[in-house]
């Protein structure tokens, strides 16, 4: 037998509660910092005596992307809450497209606040002072940072990307019709201060597209790199050295029915299986008697445990 915590190997359970904690964590921090600037606007606390100020707040795309990104991590949170009690994350794929779409929305908002509004209104003003600080600076990190480390828990396929372009578009759509048609609002984004707002508008979409591939890819990376430490940790740690596989699936079986709780579905962890399989090189026993196993494993700790009949 190897010594357990062999240097290297990683908990499968261990990884998924850290990024569960880190990213309900953040959730959080993300959801309150978003309601309290968007009252806090609303409200004209911070007095900016702007056409922006007040309600006006609600037309700038700063406070549409934050909105978005606040709502997909409060769509995190029973799923994060969920699995600190079932030592379980996994979040549903539309929740992390949706937390995608805020992540590149928010995270265009810090880039143009960056260069393009900080070019005419100082970088202090722009990225550090009253509600700038948070819509600007804090939420984009920390959004970007959850998006790509913390609910990486799907890869994302190239076509999906382009979700992220949908509230960009339309929001450009209607800031054009606004700005240079109806003539409502003023170019507070300053669309037409260095260039030809047309130009400017191309632009916009372009960099929108650059930067959803950077976080796609990014994301992609620790979803790839959480899943070969996972499977690792099922393919060489000494926590399912057995001397056949049947018993190795009957230890994982028992590990998963104590964290069952009365009315839940009862799933097959064919992924693991699958990996065990492949550990023990155990070309002799088909999957599906591996699954039968699993389960019969499965209802016997939970019937001993009288968690069902």
């Amino acid at each position: 037998m190897k010594e357990k915590g062999q240097r290297g190997i990683t908990n499968a359970r261990a990884i998924n509660k850290m990024r569960c904690i880190a990213g309900l964590s953040i959730c959080a921090l993300v959801i309150v910092l978003t309601a309290v600037t968007v009252v806090m606007n609303i409200a004209d606390v911070y007095n900016e005596e702007t056409p922006e100020a007040g309600l006006g707040t609600l037309r700038m795309f700063t406070t549409i992307s934050n909105v978005i990104a606040a709502v997909a991590a409060f769509a995190c949170l029973p799923f994060q809450i969920d699995g600190l009690r079932r030592n379980k994350y996994k979040l549903p794929e539309w929740i992390v497209t949706l937390m995608y779409v805020g992540a590149e929305g928010v995270f265009l908002t810090f880039i143009t606040a960056a260069t393009l509004i900080s070019a005419t209104q100082g970088f202090v003003t722009t990225m550090l002072l009253k509600s700038n600080l948070f819509m600007h600076t804090i939420n984009p990190i920390f959004i970007t940072l959850l998006f790509t480390r913390f609910i990486a828990d799907a890869h994302i396929s190239f076509r999906r990307s382009f979700f992220t372009l949908i509230p960009v578009t339309l929001y450009a759509f209607l800031y054009f019709i606004m700005v240079f048609v109806v003539k409502e609002w003023r170019d507070h984004y300053m669309t037409n201060a260095f260039m030809p707002w047309p130009v400017s508008l191309v632009l916009v979409l372009a960099v929108a597209f650059g930067l959803s591939q950077l976080l796609r890819f990014l994301h992609n990376l620790t979803n790839a790199h959480v899943k070969r430490v996972i499977a690792r940790y099922y393919l060489e740690s000494p926590d399912y050295d057995y001397p056949r596989v049947s018993d190795a699936i009957a230890h994982l079986a028992q590990v998963e029915a104590a964290y069952y709780y009365v009315g839940d579905d009862i799933y097959i962890p064919t992924d693991i299986i699958e990996l065990l399989s492949k550990r023990y090189s155990a070309s002799g026993l088909p999957l599906d008697i591996q699954y039968d196993i699993y389960l019969e494993n499965y209802l016997a700790v939970l019937k001993r445990d009288g968690k069902q009949k």
